[in-house]
């Protein structure tokens, strides 16, 4: 079965971009009287389905890294007995899960302790010494939210990551001289060094660090290699569920 496709350039264009017209689907060059599909801006799923649909030669405008193997997920067969038995076992843990539980009396006056101490701990915090970082992470490229960046204290393991709003605020307050490393894959690498009074938000911009290829795309079909029996048998239990 044809699962598989891999796409390439095999004679890159020398055309540049910017003199194209621009269209809904990319741009349009005048020198081969053609629409040049766009697929920077695509993810995995948006390629396949167009090539999936598509018939005709195309022209496109890759990165580098979309020039690979794409692999087609398998739509799921779910069998209607199975159905109904997961739909019992699933409504039978809701009303487990929903009986009263009785918890232990907790002690409320040593709770409000805590938390007054916590509180008397931040009010005492040299608020000159370190500070809180956030702020939000943005592509060059085109200037929306990057979601899933990781910032890092460089030299260490310690971070977090963007939301899906490029949003971050790093879990622990850090000193001036500090330096975060902002990284994801098929960007630069960017570098932030905490500077005196940076209790505010920041906004750093990626840019793409691989190289952008126009040329019309070669389409090969990949057939994947039969799977052994236990393997077969094995996806079959896998897919009742």
């Amino acid at each position: 079965m044809k699962n598989q496709i891999s796409l390439d350039i095999k004679k890159p264009c020398s055309e540049n971009w910017e003199s194209f017209t621009s269209t809904s689907d990319g741009g349009f060059c005048s020198s081969c009287s053609k629409t040049v599909i766009d697929f920077t801006k695509m993810n995995d799923d948006e390629i396949l389905n167009f090539f999936n649909n598509q018939t005709k030669q195309t022209c496109g405008r890759f990165r580098s890294d979309q020039l690979k193997h794409y692999t087609y997920s398998k739509p799921l067969n779910i069998r209607p007995g199975f159905s109904l038995l997961k739909a019992g076992l699933i409504s039978l843990f809701v009303f487990l899960a929903s009986r009263p539980s009785f918890a232990a009396p907790t002690n409320e006056r040593a709770k409000l302790e805590v938390v007054q101490s916590f509180d008397q701990q931040e009010k005492n915090r040299p608020v000159d010494l370190d500070y809180l970082i956030k702020g939000v992470v943005k592509s060059k490229d085109d200037g929306q939210p990057m979601p899933g960046v990781n910032i890092l204290v460089k030299g260490s393991t310690e971070g977090t990551i963007s939301d899906a709003n490029g949003q971050f605020v790093f879990p622990r307050r850090l000193k001036e001289g500090d330096v975060l490393i902002f990284s994801f894959i098929g960007f630069d690498t960017m570098e932030y060094v905490v500077r005196k009074d940076a209790n505010e938000t920041i906004e750093l911009t990626m840019g793409l660090s691989y190289s952008i290829m126009l040329g019309e795309v070669a389409v090969e079909q990949v057939y994947k290699p039969k799977q052994s029996g236990i393997k077969r048998t094995w996806q079959k239990v896998k897919s009742l569920f």
